[in-house]
């Protein structure tokens, strides 16, 4: 059985009045990875065709890095053809074409008394707000891969682990690409204070 992360449920949210939303989006965490690793692989396949198969790769290598200051590893594992959305037993981080419209990324895993199982991310490929701001793309690839360490999504417009749809009149070239003090924060609290 599929079990869709956080990211998900709190997306059906955004039809309700922005005061229930900010009652709901902190929601606590489900959990960190044993020994604060992350070992993922990268899919290369529906990369945007305007990215290079390097620069695909190296946005969200670089992104993984972020992360890292709060304690937890990034451990890259090389490529597979494995998709971001099996749930096969590989934490998979890459590209789809199958994500809803309204999604940027999407994020799914399964977890269990507080450990974190799998993680798959997937960006979606085709959006062409994307290639008219590289920020865009590099803050949702961020976001997602905190997500991928249990993170929730954050109440302050200014983190990364914001949803974007709940500040929409941000401006798309100031939007944070590495983690906020308060993003690392929360990060922390599941990893405790250690810094690589």
């Amino acid at each position: 059985m599929k079990t869709v992360s956080l990211f998900v449920a709190t997306a059906v949210i955004l039809l309700l009045p922005s005061a229930h939303w900010a009652q709901t989006v902190e929601k606590p965490s489900p959990g960190g990875w044993p020994n604060a690793t992350f070992e993922w692989f990268y899919n290369p396949q529906n990369r945007p065709r305007w990215l290079t198969q390097e620069q695909a790769r190296d946005l969200v290598t670089k992104a993984a890095l972020r992360w890292e200051a709060c304690g937890v590893k990034m451990r890259y594992l090389g490529e597979t053809s494995s998709e971001p959305d099996q749930m096969d037993g590989v934490n998979t981080v890459g590209w789809s074409l199958r994500i809803p419209t309204q999604l940027r990324g999407l994020t799914t895993g399964k977890s269990r008394n507080g450990r974190l199982l799998e993680r798959d991310v997937a960006i979606k490929a085709d959006r062409a707000e994307f290639q008219q701001s590289q920020r865009l793309l590099e803050k949702v690839i961020t976001h997602e891969l905190g997500h991928a360490i249990g993170l929730t999504h954050s109440a302050r417009c200014d983190d990364v682990m914001t949803l974007g749809a709940s500040c929409p009149r941000a401006d798309t070239e100031t939007l944070p690409i590495d983690p906020t003090e308060n993003d690392l924060w929360r990060c922390r609290a599941i990893y405790g204070s250690r810094k690589n």
